[in-house]
Formats: C-alpha cells, structure tokens, sequence
C-alpha cells in the first residue's frame, strides 16, 4: 500500500493540560514519535500523567510501540 493511499489516524486530542507540542495527526511509523498524539493519548489513558514516578520512561516506551 503506498503512502498516499494509507488511511491516517483519526485521533484528536482535545486537551492538552500539559501544553506538549503536539501533532495534528499520527504519521503511523514505527516506533510512533514522542509528540504523537496517539501517544499522548494512550499516556493519558494509563494515568501516566499524574502518577510522578520513575516508570514514566518505561511508559512511554510502552505507548511508542505498535
């Protein structure tokens, strides 16, 4: 399938608390970019942001990977 043709994500963020740099849609590579919002998203939905520990590598690794 070629690049053009590839559905992008549709996933928006809506609130961004942290005021991260983020971008408008997800490119698909892998591993995904640290300022993807699919990314983002998935941090948010396992409670990463307000947990301050020191897993917050091991999370974001996690939610990097396809």
């Amino acid at each position: 399938m070629s690049r053009k043709n590839r559905k992008k994500s549709a996933v928006k963020v809506k609130e961004n608390p942290l005021g991260l740099k983020l971008k408008s849609t997800c490119c698909r590579k892998n591993p995904r970019c640290i300022n993807c919002p699919v990314v983002y998203q998935r941090l948010a939905r396992s409670g990463a942001w307000e947990r301050d520990d020191m897993n917050l590598p091991r999370e974001l690794k996690r939610a990097r990977k396809w």
